[in-house]
């Protein structure tokens, strides 16, 4: 028997099959999706691999092929659903088989082999019988006599299982395993579940009209044609319960699972309510994770044993084999885009692994993407609204618009309006919390001398140093160097050094200082440190150990705080500057999502949008709430201009050490596309940040009404051109918008 093998090296050059012999030792234990360690090039180095295929016969010469020389695991890391779906990850985006390989399997895997934990457990020994008679009635030994009887009724478990549930028990149980009454031995088990969840009230929930007609039109798609389903339901409509309700009836049909949800913060209130919901049969998994956790959750998926995994983008590659439904909630989010090869966008992904496997795939959220709404125009997507919140007595709140230019032009030069002022004021005498929302941690967004004008910049990335007050530091959040707070100004030597802007930290100092009893919180990255980081600050915020939360996008959606009435959008505008085509949808979402943390029960929920741009059409239908012209509004916009999703586009970056490479590469590749005069090319021209660890970057666009095409001159030109410019320094990273395949 011969194997077919990709090795785990990611490198276009090897980025094939080679065949290997099957010893006869391992034959019966060699399957699809096995890991392998074989030798591979001319010193025969030892190389990680994965069986993608097993045959009878080859075409290499007997003397040139080599033996598996060891198989790491019992079992497979992927199934035939998941190569299948590597394979066209492989071709969609630009990449090696092997890393889409290595994407699929369980995380962190590579290399390792210690994922199983010794554990000491306890069982019958040889003579417990005749110790069980001997303490029967022995009052001395009322102790052994416990410990044998618990024993007996609980079969073999974990020593610290029974050392818990009997106290003082160590000098029994030593001297009950001198007697071979008992035996102590080591076994190799799985880490313990990680659960890491925001405290849920447990009650059972009533769905309303609204609600069951949505489950109704779902079930009644699934059967027909199966399309994607998009629940645009306004913040608090009650998605959540929704979905729960449609694993529910696919558990009941013997089927599986999968809920993504964009960010890591949104993951300790939904494994809240699944676990309250599904036990023991909902699983949780994230990058905090350590790996023994990850793994934990990998296998229990395996074995069978879990119904529902809820995580981020990297959960859609669970091992399930009977998958019955994927859930992508908040399915706007760019998280969902990996920002590393494969740079896979895992709502399309998602979308491919249900058409292999039958599941349904269904996304929610109250701002769709112009994408998935666009789609639904087309009949590809069935839409489906939720206009109501789900709570009676709930509406949505009351939203504010105040332009700080007057504000400044008056006199203000706090980061607070005089409206937010008041309303926090008088939220924190009703004893009623306040969310606060910028979109950018950090105490100063940049730092400036004011008598020559020079600006602090890293020295490996194109973009200003943040101050962050903790520390006294000037931190890139791009790369992360640190460097000391000047005393003096590095180009003129003036001791004006100033901090300009503002972020979380400068915004939880004014809170502090303005409102000097309120108890504050802040979650940024800064704070969420650790695996428990962010459920910690939420699970104090929920319980009422603060009066205000300040923070990031991280408590822009889904979070559901009762006491919440007052929600403050600091710099609305902020996403309206970046010079990106889609900036006003990200403007749109964002503020509609953070003045959904309002008002969510019965309590009157207030919004105060703070901005520099109050006439702002994106601004102004986020505060109106006016979805439809916001959506009808920016796909004219993007079909006049030839954006996505109304055509395809191919987005290429360029990064390289020599700046001059990376140009004329970006130039070179912009000539092949020109060749076609159906498509339409914009730049090539340096990105918005043009450098960022060391690296230039530059971007090159290509627009097509066929997509088809489009993808494949783009393949024909990444092959032709992809080692030449290796070869100078220079990567290319195609991207791909509106492109379905």
């Amino acid at each position: 028997m011969f194997a077919q093998v990709i090795l785990s090296i990611s490198h276009n050059d090897i980025d094939r099959v080679f065949d290997y012999v099957v010893p006869e030792k391992f034959e019966g234990k060699a399957k699809l999706g096995m890991r392998v360690r074989v030798p591979f090039g001319k010193g025969g180095n030892i190389t990680e691999g994965y069986i993608v295929g097993l045959k009878d016969t080859t075409d290499v010469p007997e003397d040139k092929i080599k033996n598996i020389v060891y198989m790491p695991d019992d079992f497979p890391v992927f199934n035939d659903t998941m190569l299948k779906l590597a394979y066209w990850m492989h071709r969609r985006y630009f990449t090696t088989l092997s890393r889409c390989i290595q994407t699929i399997t369980p995380s962190g895997i590579k290399d390792k082999t210690d994922y199983y934990k010794n554990v000491k457990y306890i069982k019958i020994g040889d003579n417990f019988a005749d110790s069980l008679i001997k303490y029967e009635n022995s009052k001395k030994s009322e102790k052994k006599r416990l410990i044998l009887k618990y024993v007996l009724e609980n079969g073999e478990m974990p020593l610290s299982v029974l050392r818990n549930s009997i106290n003082s028990a160590d000098y029994a149980i030593k001297t009950l395993r001198e007697e071979k009454a008992l035996e102590v031995y080591d076994k190799k088990v799985l880490a313990e579940p990680y659960i890491n969840s925001l405290n849920e009230e447990s009650s059972v929930v009533e769905l309303n009209d609204e609600q069951k007609a949505v489950i109704d039109k779902w079930d009644k798609e699934r059967i027909a044609e199966n399309r994607p389903i998009l629940i645009h339901g306004v913040t608090g409509s009650g998605k959540t319960e929704i979905y729960m309700n449609m694993i529910e009836k696919i558990i009941s049909e013997g089927k599986q699972a999968i809920v993504l949800v964009p960010e890591i913060s949104l993951t300790p209130m939904m494994t809240g309510r699944f676990m309250k919901r599904f036990g023991n049969k909902a699983a949780v998994t994230h990058s905090k994770m350590n790996f023994r956790e990850r793994f934990n959750c990998w296998k229990r998926v395996q074995d069978g044993n879990i119904s529902v995994v809820i995580g981020p983008r990297s959960a859609l590659f669970m091992p399930f084999e009977r998958l019955g439904i994927v859930i992508i909630d908040e399915e706007h989010e760019k998280s969902y885009v990996s920002e590393t090869s494969p740079a896979y966008d895992a709502v399309e992904t998602a979308e491919k692994l249900c058409s292999f496997t039958g599941a349904s795939l269904v996304m929610g959220t109250a701002t769709p993407s112009v994408r998935t709404y666009y789609r639904c125009t087309e009949n590809k997507v069935v839409y489906i609204p939720l206009e109501k919140r789900a709570v009676k007595g709930s509406r949505q709140p009351e939203i504010e618009i105040v332009d700080m230019r007057k504000e400044l032009e008056e006199g203000n030069r706090t980061v607070f309006s005089r409206s937010l002022f008041e309303k926090m004021t008088k939220n924190l005498e009703n004893g009623r919390q306040t969310m606060l929302f910028i979109n950018r941690r950090g105490y100063s967004t940049f730092v400036s001398c004011r008598s020559c004008g020079y600006v602090m910049k890293c020295t490996h990335c194109d973009v200003s140093y943040k101050y962050h007050a903790t520390s006294g530091k000037l931190v890139c959040h791009y790369c992360g160097e640190t460097v000391a707070r000047p005393e003096v100004c590095p180009v003129c030597g003036s001791k004006y050094i100033r901090y300009f802007g503002t972020g979380t930290q400068k915004v939880e100092e004014e809170v502090k200082k303005y409102f000097s009893t309120a108890r504050v919180l802040r979650m940024d990255m800064d704070t969420v440190s650790g695996k428990n980081g962010y459920s910690n600050i939420l699970n104090k915020f929920a319980d009422g150990e603060a009066d205000i939360l300040v923070g990031t996008q991280m408590i822009a959606k889904g979070h559901d705080f009762k006491n919440v009435t007052l929600v403050g959008i600091l710099a609305a505008d902020m996403s309206l500057n970046t010079g990106e085509f889609d900036s006003e949808e990200k403007t749109y979402q964002l503020i509609t999502q953070v003045a959904g943390r309002a008002g969510r029960a019965e309590l009157e929920g207030k919004v105060v949008v703070q901005t520099y741009s109050p006439d702002n059409e994106a601004i102004k239908l986020a505060v109106k709430g006016n979805a439809k012209e916001f959506y009808e509004r920016e796909i004219s916009f993007r079909k006049t201009l030839g954006y996505p999703p109304c055509k395809a586009s191919i987005y290429i970056e360029f990064n390289g050490k020599n700046q001059k490479n990376t140009a004329e590469c970006a130039v070179m590749a912009a000539y092949e596309f020109r060749k076609n005069e159906e498509f339409e090319i914009l730049g090539p021209v340096p990105e918005y940040i043009s450098k960022i660890k060391d690296e230039y970057r530059y971007r090159l666009i290509v627009h097509s009404a066929d997509d088809l095409m489009l993808m494949n001159r783009a393949r024909e030109i990444y092959d032709k051109l992809r080692d030449e410019f290796e070869n100078l320094g220079v990567y290319m990273k195609p991207k791909t918008e509106g492109i379905r395949i």
